[in-house]
Parts: C-alpha cells; sequence; structure tokens
C-alpha cells in the first residue's frame, strides 16, 4: 500500500543511494518474489522515503536496515546546508 503525496506536500526525490554489500548478502536466501519486495522496500525508502506495508519477514529485514538509510539519508541533507563554517584564522 502507497501513499502517495498530495500535490501540496513536497515530493521527495534522491536521485540516487549508496546499495550496501549487507543488503545484498542478506537477501541471498530469499525467495524471487521475496527479493522483490526487500529491493523495493529499501528503494521506495532510499529514494522517496516512503515505506509500505511488507510482509514480516521482509519488515524485520527492512528494520535492520533502516538505521544506515535514515544515517544516509541525513548525511545528504546535512551537506546540502553547505558544511562546517570555516575557522576564524
Amino acid at each position: 500500500m502507497n501513499d502517495w503525496p498530495d500535490e501540496e506536500d513536497e515530493i521527495v526525490n534522491h536521485k540516487s543511494f549508496v546499495f550496501y554489500e549487507s543488503f545484498y548478502l542478506a537477501m541471498k536466501g530469499l525467495s524471487l518474489e521475496e527479493r522483490s519486495e526487500y529491493i523495493s522496500s529499501i528503494c521506495n525508502y532510499a529514494l522517496y522515503e516512503e515505506t509500505f506495508e511488507l510482509s514480516q519477514k521482509i519488515e524485520s529485514m527492512f528494520q535492520l536496515i533502516k538505521p544506515q538509510l535514515d544515517a544516509n539519508i541525513k548525511k545528504r541533507k546535512n551537506g546540502k546546508k553547505g558544511g562546517r563554517p570555516q575557522k576564524k584564522p
């Protein structure tokens, strides 16, 4: 179930994200259908900051990687602020 934003809502689109080897290794034991759900959940969250209802197994896996995705999103947003101010001489 997707909750697509209304026209008044800001549409988030980060255009890219880091897909870690650990994300890939975690999906090795999944069926094709589970892999699709897993990858879609990662992409929707990392690119659009959207979540949707997941099967219990995939939800558990997603909760393990969500902190890393959140940290990357935060770094990106902080980087857009211009970085640390220069030190005065």
